[in-house]
């Protein structure tokens, strides 16, 4: 299977920046690494396939995330 992302590396990567200013006072953090956001997309890709491998096999529409 092609590696397709299924996060906003870029939004993703503001978010981290953006969080670790304002909850982790004492630690300047100023980049993200690319094995981070990777990791991260992978957790992402993990977890939709899990909730999908465990939703019940009623109706049409996937509604949870377990």
């Amino acid at each position: 299977m092609a590696r397709t992302d299924l996060i906003n590396r870029k939004h993703c990567k503001d978010f981290a920046l953006r969080w670790a200013a304002e909850n982790r006072k004492g630690w300047q953090a100023d980049r993200v690494s690319a094995q981070f956001l990777d990791d991260l997309n992978a957790k992402v890709r993990n977890a939709i396939c899990s909730a999908i491998a465990h939703h019940p096999t009623v109706g049409k529409t996937i509604k949870y995330l377990f």
